[in-house]
């Protein structure tokens, strides 16, 4: 009952963002957590996300396919496959919804740039499983000096996305090597789908072209064993 409850108040306050920008809104991910980075306006944003494990027990492959476009104003469209696996995990989505960014001013500290995420997606289950909801609230700290970006907040989904209904803490970080590569990593809390920590590299290449790899470790085995993260993405 509690979970229902707050799901209403972010429902709410994501609804009151919807209507004041009249946009609607999309996502880009760290690994698997929501950033702060928005397409920019008129551009199209397209990624390939493999999760993968070769060795027994418990081999498998999972994919997440993201379509976003950016209508200005710091948000921007998105259209995600989520769930395309082999063995299947009956848990196929479509999903679609809108993320915006709005920076957030700190006089006290001039060296560090706030930013606050909010969006929602409406999960469509392509296996019969209803229609579901991800909403989610984040701040995003970034720090001039040292090229660190910080970013965590709280998300709230159904079984859709995540295999149940959950409320949990979701986090990530960026920093910054030289201006073409990052480290990063991710994690969502408790135990559900997206229970797991991510931690890799992200290299930008040239033409807007993006690799990222890394490594997953899930919050505990009954959730999974820990697997590899493959994406590639590309802005037009």
């Amino acid at each position: 009952m509690r979970n229902r409850s707050f799901s209403k108040i972010l429902f709410f306050l994501v609804f009151y963002f919807f209507f004041s920008l009249k946009n609607l809104f999309s996502q880009q991910t760290i690994f698997n957590v929501p950033s702060a980075d928005i397409v920019e306006k008129n551009k199209i944003f397209i990624q390939h996300e493999s999760q993968f494990r070769t060795k027994n027990p418990d081999s498998f492959i999972n994919t997440t396919n993201y379509l976003s476009y950016g209508v200005g104003k710091e948000t921007e469209l998105d259209a995600t496959l989520f769930n395309l696996s082999s063995p299947s995990s009956n848990n196929l989505s479509l999903a679609i919804g809108f993320k915006n960014s709005k920076k957030i001013g700190y006089k006290l500290f001039k060296n560090i740039d706030s930013t606050l995420i909010i969006g929602s997606m409406i999960p469509i289950s392509l296996n019969d499983n209803g229609v579901g909801n991800w909403t989610y609230a984040e701040n995003s700290l970034y720090l001039n000096k040292t090229k660190t970006r910080v970013t965590g907040g709280v998300s709230y989904g159904t079984k859709q996305i995540f295999g149940k209904e959950i409320i949990c803490f979701l986090g990530g970080f960026e920093q910054k090597i030289n201006d073409r590569i990052n480290i990063i990593g991710d994690w969502y809390s408790k135990n559900h789908n997206l229970g797991i920590a991510a931690l890799g590299l992200s290299y930008a290449a040239p033409e807007n072209l993006t690799f990222y790899g890394g490594l997953q470790f899930p919050n505990n085995k009954t959730i999974g064993r820990q697997s590899v993260i493959f994406e590639i993405a590309k802005i037009f």
